[in-house]
């Protein structure tokens, strides 16, 4: 069991979408993150989703610890993927592969993108005026 990467994790969500590099920066920075292996999530078209680190703390090297920086309304989405899709009661199993789930899957994570996009594209505009 200690060999799972993600036996530990946080989660970090981040919104406006803008602020999400700069987050993950700014965490890099710090231990023990800094030394941590970078393993970036990317959806099936190569676009990042989420960056994503793995490594020891300081207090054990055999606990293996995970740490996210995801857009907020991507990770709030992957809440309910989560335990329905990824993680499913055993009735669930298979619908994770299932060619139209993966298709759905991709369809949701593209408009939350595009609704975060359009977000910060009227917040810019409107301090403008």
């Amino acid at each position: 069991m200690v060999s799972l990467e993600d036996l530990a994790g946080v989660r970090v969500s981040v919104f406006p979408r803008s602020r999400w590099s700069e987050t993950d920066q700014e965490l890099r920075k710090h231990e023990p993150f800094s030394r941590w292996e970078p393993d970036p999530v990317r959806d099936e078209g190569g676009n990042l989703l989420a960056h994503k680190y793995h490594g020891h703390c300081k207090a054990s090297d055999k606990v293996w610890g995970e740490f996210q920086v995801v857009p907020m309304l991507t990770a709030l989405f992957w809440e309910v993927e989560h335990a329905a899709i990824y993680k499913p009661s055993p009735s669930l199993k298979g619908i994770a592969r299932s060619p139209q789930m993966r298709l759905r899957t991709t369809e949701v994570l593209d408009a939350l993108r595009t609704f975060e996009d359009e977000f910060e594209t009227l917040v810019r505009r409107d301090r403008l005026l």
